[in-house]
């Protein structure tokens, strides 16, 4: 058995996943458009994802790059190459 074979057997009664690390989203969070990459999705809870912002949110006064956001509301960016 190899290691991606292992793998695979592992994990194969997890849910698969819907946004995977690095992909480019948009989306608002409540009134705010926000746009970043995806670094996870929360474990116990998909409807959450943890994003990297391009550009920071004020929140309590302090600029927040890295924070959860609901996974409702944002749609994958699409790449339209020459």
């Amino acid at each position: 058995m190899t290691l991606a074979e292992w793998f695979e057997k592992r994990d194969e009664s997890n849910p698969k996943p819907k946004w995977v690390y690095g992909d480019r989203v948009y989306g608002k969070l409540g009134k705010i458009p926000v746009m970043g990459m995806v670094v996870r999705e929360k474990y116990e809870d998909q409807s959450w994802v943890l994003m990297h912002l391009d550009l920071p949110l004020k929140i309590a006064g302090e600029l927040r790059w890295v924070l959860y956001v609901p996974a409702k509301g944002m749609k994958k960016l699409v790449a339209f190459n020459d």
